[in-house]
């Protein structure tokens, strides 16, 4: 009976291993708004405001995004045939960029809450930046 565990969560996890890379990303996205978040709450209200239930919802939440990943999975290689737009996987990474989206947005909050500006802003910035010495570079060669 314990070998038949074993050989079915090896079955699984070989079956799972092409988006082995989408787990990684979005755990990755969870962890960094995680200590974000955290440092956060310790620089503004200090460390006691930091409580147990909390972290749980990061456990739910993480579980959720992996879980919906795996459906999208399911849905890429057995309805669509692992294709569709002759982009491979494609329904898994799409769920995949939304929850990572969802994650960097959380990261701006809390970075704006910190007194920082958006992200998107200093972007800008620092695309107007690089044409401004793009252009300054350009005006040296002539």
């Amino acid at each position: 009976m314990k070998n038949a565990i074993i050989y079915f969560l090896v079955t699984i996890a070989t079956f799972l291993t092409p988006i082995k890379g989408l787990f990684l990303l979005v755990s990755f996205a969870v962890v960094c708004d995680t200590i974000c978040a955290m440092y956060s709450v310790i620089k503004l209200q200090g460390i006691k405001h930091i409580s147990s239930t909390k972290f749980f919802n990061i456990v739910v939440k993480t579980w959720f995004y992996l879980g919906s990943i795996i459906l999208a999975y399911l849905v890429d290689v057995y309805i669509l045939e692992n294709e569709l737009l002759g982009i491979t996987n494609l329904v898994s990474k799409v769920v995949c960029v939304v929850w990572i989206s969802i994650e960097v947005k959380s990261l701006d909050e809390t970075s704006q809450k910190l007194g920082n500006r958006p992200f998107l802003e200093v972007l800008k910035a620092l695309i107007t930046k690089l044409k401004t010495l793009k252009k300054d570079l350009n005006d040296l060669k002539n």
